[in-house]
């Protein structure tokens, strides 16, 4: 069952949700236009690419999808290891250091020229601060909701919205609603990334770190916020 808005913590809130997945549609389009066709922060199309290039004899290609993988699975782990250290000391610092790291890492892709060597350290960096970003934001107001992909999230819509239909729970198409507009919200981001694409080229990786940076923010006041009511109380 979803939390009451005004118990969450800073980073479980919906509004830090629609920024992140913002970042995680935009950085598909991104990598998928500029750095060689290569989804970074979903694997699961890499992982289909891979096979086939490998049962077509692709030997040229199937790196470009192989390392994202590897990249992002290295980031998973990287994330556990980072909130491991962290949480002794304080765990509120392990969002914002995730968010910090993401931000350095994509400052770097900027700094990255156009060719297929090129793209698939791109690719890599990408992969990596995407899978930190899946791990360490993954509950929003008691849901687990993805930011870096959809399917999940799709099909959480398509269930909500067929208990709240059938048993006509309110709740569940509240729940629906929230699930379709982080579908949204991730098209979105897509969207504005292919648009921004067209116009940067490789460059166009500099507004997903300013909405990282915007999180940064968003999650920074929040806190204050929830400090300052707890004085009050």
């Amino acid at each position: 069952m979803a939390q009451s808005s005004k118990a969450l913590v800073p980073y479980q809130r919906l509004r830090v949700a629609y920024l992140l997945t913002l970042v995680g549609g935009y950085l598909d389009a991104y990598t998928y236009f500029e750095r060689g066709g290569v989804f970074a922060n979903a694997q699961t199309g890499n992982i289909v690419k891979l096979a086939i290039a490998l049962a077509n004899g692709a030997k040229d290609t199937y790196l470009s999808f192989l390392l994202p993988i590897i990249a992002f699975s290295l980031g998973l782990f990287a994330s556990l290891s980072l909130s491991e250290m962290l949480s002794l000391r304080n765990r509120r610092l392990v969002r914002r250091a995730v968010l910090a790291s993401e931000m350095c890492g994509l400052a770097l892709v900027i700094a990255i020229p156009a060719g297929e060597g090129w793209n698939m350290l791109a690719n890599c960096i990408v992969s990596f601060v995407a899978a930190m970003q899946f791990e360490t934001f993954s509950t929003f107001r008691g849901d687990a909701i993805a930011t870096t992909m959809s399917t999940g999230n799709l099909r959480k819509f398509v269930d909500s919205l067929f208990l709240g239909t059938v048993h006509h729970d309110t709740g569940e198409l509240l729940r629906a609603l929230r699930f379709l507009s982080i579908v949204v919200t991730f098209v979105a981001g897509a969207f504005v990334g292919t648009l921004f694409c067209d116009r940067m080229g490789t460059e166009a990786v500099a507004p997903a770190i300013v909405l990282l940076g915007l999180t940064v923010v968003v999650i920074t006041v929040l806190h204050h916020r929830n400090l300052a009511a707890a004085r009050r109380a």
